[in-house]
């Protein structure tokens, strides 16, 4: 293996001891080499130097090590390094089935509301199990994940933990849109995009944020459309609030949004919440412009 891969001046901190540093180094590179030696089946102890990168990656992701951390070297020099991959590869293969069980409920749950890009990431999100190489490139997400979140999952997450969190998300978003009428839900749609069905859309934020604007002022929510006499109303009464005071009131409005749809999971809430949070941004963009329009849709 080339050092090129991990500078040891990444290892640890300025006062660390150069020998701590090049024993914390020699650990990590024998642990790396028998991970090697274990991908070539014992054919090879090398491996291109791009491979060795990702059997690295994939080796400090699954025993929890950041090379940019000082504290990655109290970590490789403290812990029994394969002892600890063992372990921590049983708990992955745990949390696959996690996956399983969690995109089996998402296709359970998609809403009567056609588009392309939400039935072909679920399609290959099923063949995640099958694709994942854990052992060697645990880091990596082998899906392709085109369907846009309302709250995008963090780029922090990799490999199972990442698909976890975004089957977590396409849930909350799912049996949200599930509440409503669907043929409400696709005539809004089509008002936000006529393409809704072939375009890279979020179903959730237009139905989400109609249902907090009519939860605002007392309409019913779940007519979801907002009149333009309704949409100038909301804008009369949120123009002169300070910011911090509409994003408080459009919280509120949605959780009396939960409240109306019998939403009780915490989760669903705190995601609806952030939603309101984002929609105020808009709001006050829109305002600053003069109205509404665009953000509160009309069917008509």
């Amino acid at each position: 293996m080339k050092n090129e891969l991990t500078p040891v001046g990444a290892f640890g901190p300025q006062d660390t001891t150069d020998a701590d540093i090049m024993a914390a180094q020699i650990k990590l590179w024998e642990f790396l080499g028998r991970r090697v030696h274990s991908y070539t089946t014992g054919d090879s102890s090398s491996v291109r130097i791009e491979t060795a990168q990702e059997l690295l990656n994939s080796a400090c992701y699954v025993l929890g090590i950041d090379l940019g951390n000082p504290s990655a070297l109290k970590a490789i020099l403290d812990w029994d390094l394969d002892r600890r991959f063992e372990d921590i590869i049983k708990i992955i293969e745990g949390e696959i089935q996690t996956a399983k069980r969690l995109w089996q409920a998402a296709c359970l749950s998609v809403p009567q509301i056609e588009n392309i890009s939400l039935s072909t990431t679920l399609h290959s999100i099923g063949s995640f199990p099958k694709r994942y190489h854990y052992r060697y490139f645990a880091h990596v997400i082998p899906c392709d994940i085109d369907y846009q979140l309302c709250h995008p999952v963090s780029e922090a997450l990799l490999g199972v933990d990442y698909i976890i969190e975004y089957l977590h998300h396409i849930l909350i978003e799912q049996d949200f849109l599930c509440r409503f009428d669907p043929a409400l839900c696709i005539r809004l749609l089509d008002a936000y995009c006529p393409d809704y069905k072939g375009q890279l859309i979020n179903l959730f934020e237009p139905i989400a944020t109609n249902a907090i604007g009519l939860a605002f002022i007392g309409s019913d929510t779940l007519k979801l459309d907002v009149s333009s006499q309704e949409c100038e109303r909301i804008a009369v009464i949120l123009k002169p609030m300070p910011k911090g005071q509409v994003i408080n009131v459009l919280q509120s409005a949605a959780y009396f949004v939960c409240s109306t749809l019998e939403i009780h999971q915490p989760a669903t809430r705190q995601y609806l919440r952030r939603m309101a949070e984002g929609l105020s941004l808009r709001i006050h963009a829109a305002l600053s412009a003069g109205n509404l329009d665009g953000v509160f849709l009309s069917f008509k």
